[in-house]
């Protein structure tokens, strides 16, 4: 068995270059959403989202989504410098020269009263007990009360002070640090400004930061240095003096009662401990994007924010996971494997052979050659192989030849050594050697009497000096293997693309468990796998996960914790079969990159469940304005306003890309049922009936901790008035006599309207239209019917083929000329008819609700009917750009209410009429004249167009 106890490696590590480590680091940049790169202030809000002011604007992330305020926006200024959030959730925001803004609600608001361009860039906000916000610029101090903006300080008396970041004490009492004076105190009643600290009591004046903590320890950052002030005495830390001109301390963060987190601009962030004055630095060396920061928050979850020059905003969480390559005194980055051997770590790169011993010293035992592979003997001699020799090392430094040739693999037993080739297994024994034909091996184990040999291609066992298959599990089914493990001398674990098996030999038969992969949700990537006791590690893409490996053999019931890294933070994933475990517990896994290193106690799992909002709900294909259907019953829509879509929004900031949600529809038939999880945050509900509904929906973090309390909206889809009994008890007591006078009246004023307006040109059009369809059909059309006979005959199929299109697209002329199914079927039917043709022809999703009106309108306005009707269906066609459209015929009281709509990209009706194209327009404007009806027009651009048409009855 390999002896793969590396506690020494991972502490002669640690403690060898422990500033060195390559840690987790996710930045957002432009790229991801944010609006620019250069960053300064940051916060997070009442709802959870994280605010930051730039160089470019304003940018508000959720964890998934950045949105940004310009300009465009309302802004004054794209650059921004500072940012807070007052007691009633607004974000105010400072910027350069140019005054302040309140955002609330989405919308921007720049309030006026003072001279902005004197008191040049607010750095700073504060509110009182009493709501007043207090706003700090370089060169003076303003207050916001009620509703106005004012004075309450103006520097030009005592020059340019260069205020920057102000902090309460109490009340009645705020310290401010400044870039020309150093510390000031100001007293607000009475008003009293003093200068308590500057370069004449020891400190520097340029002063960046400030922060008072739980003891009411006031902590000033500054240039090179940082400074605290306790009852009235200064207490100045110094650090490494190379550093002075990199330790610029922009921002300070009580992480807790020991600790203060500092930003700096110059050299990443420091970790520094009250108690003891030290400061342990954490910059590029680490991984860091950048070492020029400025502010650091610490959010709900536990995440560290940081601004930065240039690369965004950065998310720092714990140490866990590290990276150890040649930084830290590795020959190479490229490591293939680790082992003990003398009490010694021994690590195996492309570039020689290391041991480190509990002195930290670096010993080379094999230099400037590429080692694929080592191994330690019973002997306790260690094996190693080259490109071109398998080499035995022995404790004294004498070293011996033990084979030519380029092998990938070792192992070593009492009895034999084996050193597996591309195409063969030689074995050595101590009296002689032979080989056994076998392809490629990841891995050896062995079990009971026999050896298992893991290949990408399947499992094989190696017995009585022959590689065979294992019985059931052939290779044509069960391929693509990464890793195995011993679990006892009789029990293995293996783990392929698809499949983890579980193998027992007893009474020389194999017993085999087969486990789907996808059972373990969030493996991606399966590369390696290790038994540590009663727990199997598992590593795939950014992960790693932790199986409870009795209960999954016992119960097969997976009870699992997943540790996952920053995306790509393995630019190249780790080896197969390569994940060990340390006596504390420590895993390793070599890789491309350099060893990766992951420690479970100093790991930060995220157990807060997301904050829900519904971020958009849209009514069709536009958003949903509540302020206009909401009444003293709630949201109320018409029965036609029945397409809603919802967005549905977790706000996580730790593992965001992997919430899952779930939802409900109550008031639907099985709407008390949750749906299945689902990472797609959009549901779509279509032709909701009337009724009442109250949608749900609730998430996970990310790491399956879900969100008790789901977030609810309801609503009521109003029952169309028809079908109401307000509506129908009136309507049938009179029937018969409302039915006999509104057809009498109707009947009698049509006859009228058509016998005094006339239209000669159109009803011309009409009539020519009629007599070109009989003639086409009846004369061309015969004809060409006659061709087509004739071309069958002589066996042409091109003639035939033409032939018989041309009379087909003759006859569909001649029904757009007159449309015959007008004259058959009523003009319910023929209109029905045409909106189906239309939506069957087009990409356009119609819906219609035509009522049978055919006894309701007279032939010549059946016609004036359809052609208005096909007019406005052939304009949408071909200008509107519309994903959707509706036709809706009603009979209301003594009118007929045609509305056809659509969303598409609307126009300027007044210059549509007045162009000289639009004959179109005008043509309907006539019919509608001839229908002695009202026509409306409605269109916006972007929005859609609505037209309704009144006939009279």
């Amino acid at each position: 068995m390999k002896r793969l106890f590396l506690t020494l490696f991972f502490l002669c590590i640690c403690s060898l270059v422990v500033t060195a480590q390559q840690y987790q680091f996710k930045k957002y940049k432009v790229e991801e959403g944010l609006v620019n790169n250069e960053t300064f202030d940051i916060l997070q809000d009442q709802r959870n989202r994280i605010w930051v002011s730039t160089t470019g604007g304003v940018s508000c992330f959720d964890g998934k989504n950045f949105t940004n305020y310009t300009v465009d926006d309302g802004l004054p200024s794209n650059i921004c410098f500072s940012i807070f959030e007052d007691s009633k959730g607004r974000i105010w925001v400072g910027t350069m020269g140019k005054g302040i803004s309140i955002i609330e609600n989405g919308k921007v608001t720049n309030p006026k009263g003072i001279d902005f361009n004197a008191l040049a860039s607010a750095t700073s906000f504060l509110e009182g007990e009493d709501g007043i916000i207090y706003i700090f610029f370089i060169n003076g101090i303003g207050v916001y009360k009620d509703g106005k903006l004012s004075y309450l300080f103006d520097s030009s008396e005592m020059g340019t002070l260069h205020f920057q970041q102000a902090a309460w004490y109490d009340s009645n009492t705020i310290y401010i640090a400044s870039l020309k004076k150093g510390i000031f105190k100001l007293t607000l009643n009475p008003f009293k400004l003093e200068n308590i600290y500057n370069q004449d009591d020891g400190i520097n004046n340029i002063c960046y930061s400030i922060v008072v903590d739980n003891e009411k320890n006031i902590w000033v950052g500054a240039y090179g240095e940082l400074n605290k002030i306790t009852n009235g005495k200064l207490t100045i830390y110094k650090f490494n003096p190379e550093d002075f001109n990199d330790n610029r301390i922009y921002g300070i963060l009580q992480e807790n009662d020991d600790e203060l987190f500092l930003s700096f601009e110059g050299n990443g962030f420091g970790i520094f401990n009250k108690k003891t004055g030290n400061l342990e630095v954490i910059n590029e060396a680490q991984g860091l994007p950048t070492k020029y920061l400025y502010r650091i928050i610490k959010d709900t979850e536990g995440n560290h924010w940081m601004t930065s020059y240039g690369e965004g905003i950065i998310r720092f969480r714990d140490t866990a996971f590290k990276i150890y390559d040649d930084k830290q005194g590795l020959p190479s980055k490229s490591v293939y494997a680790i082992t003990q051997w003398n009490d010694e770590a021994v690590v195996a790169t492309d570039k020689g052979i290391i041991a480190l011993t509990d002195s930290q010293e670096i010993k080379h035992l094999a230099k400037d050659v590429s080692v694929k592979n080592i191994f330690v003997t019973p002997e306790n001699n260690l094996l190693y192989t080259t490109n071109e020799a398998v080499w035995e090392l022995s404790k004294d430094g004498t070293q011996k030849l033990i084979d030519e040739g380029a092998y990938n693999l070792l192992f070593s037993d009492k009895k034999n050594t084996f050193l597996f080739g591309t195409d063969k297994i030689k074995v050595i024994t101590k009296d002689s050697s032979y080989s056994i034909k076998s392809s490629r091996s990841i891995a050896i184990e062995p079990i009971n009497d026999r050896y298992v040999l893991c290949k990408i291609s399947g499992l094989f066992q190696l017995h009585n000096n022959k590689v065979d298959t294992i019985p059931g599990l052939s290779h044509l089914e069960h391929n693509n293997f990464r890793s195995i493990d011993a679990i006892n001398e009789n029990e293995l674990i293996a783990g392929s693309e698809k499949n983890l098996y579980y193998l027992k030999l007893e009474n020389d038969k194999f017993h085999i468990m087969i486990f789907d992969m996808k059972r373990f949700e969030s493996l991606k990537r399966f590369r390696s796998l290790k038994v540590d006791g009663n727990n199997l590690w598992m590593t795939g893409q950014d992960l790693l996960l932790k199986v409870d490996l009795l209960q999954l053999l016992k119960n097969d019931t997976i009870i699992a914790k997943t540790f996952k890294t920053v995306p790509n933070f393995l630019e190249n994933e780790v080896d197969y079969n390569s994940l060990i475990v340390t006596k504390d517990r420590t895993v390793l896994a070599t890789s491309l990159d350099g060893v990766l290193a992951f420690n479970e106690n100093v790991y930060k799992p995220n157990t807060l469940p997301p904050k829900l909002e519904l971020s958009n709900i849209l009514l069709f294909a536009e958003p949903l304005e509540d302020s206009l259907y909401r009444t003293k019953k709630g949201i109320v829509l018409p029965y036609q306003k029945n397409y809603l879509s919802f967005s549905m929004e977790a706000i996580t900031f730790t593992n965001p890309e992997e919430v899952k949600y779930q939802y409900r529809m109550k008031g639907l038939r099985d709407g008390d049922e949750w749906s299945l999880p689902t990472k797609d945050p959009k549901v779509v509900f279509s032709y909701l009936p009337p009724g009442e509904y109250k949608f749900e929906f609730t998430a996970d973090n990310g790491a399956g901790i879900w969100q008790t309390q789901p977030f609810q909206y309801s609503f009521i889809i109003r029952v169309p008035f028809w079908r109401t009994l307000l509506f129908w008890v009136p309507v049938l007591s009179i029937t018969t006599i409302s039915i006999f006078l509104i057809y009498y009246f109707r009947n009698k004023t049509e006859q009228k309207r058509n016998e005094t307006y006339t239209h000669n040109l159109l009803k011309a059009q009409e009539e020519e239209r009629t007599r070109v369809a009989r003639e086409l059909h009846d004369s061309v059309g015969q004809k060409l019917m006659l061709l087509t006979k004739k071309t069958k005959i002589t066996g042409n199929q091109e003639m035939e083929s033409l032939a018989s299109n041309t009379l087909e697209e003759l006859r569909t002329i001649s029904r757009g000329l007159h449309p015959a199914t007008l004259e058959r079927l009523g003009p319910t039917v023929a209109i029905r008819n045409m909106v189906d043709e239309v939506d069957s022809n087009t990409g356009i999703f119609f819906t219609h609700e035509i009522e049978d009106i055919d006894a309701l309108i007279s032939r010549e306005a059946s016609l004036h009917l359809y052609r208005i009707i096909q007019e406005t269906l052939n304009n949408m066609v071909k200008h509107a750009d519309a994903k959707a459209a509706s036709v809706i015929i009603e009979k209301k009281k003594n009118i007929i209410e045609v509305i056809i709509s659509d969303n598409g990209k609307g126009f300027e009706i007044s210059e549509k009429i007045k162009t000289s194209s639009s004959l179109g327009m005008k043509t309907l404007l006539e019919r509608a004249k001839i229908l002695n009806s009202k026509l409306d027009i409605k269109s916006q651009i972007n929005k859609g167009t609505t037209i309704t048409l009144i006939i009279p009855i």
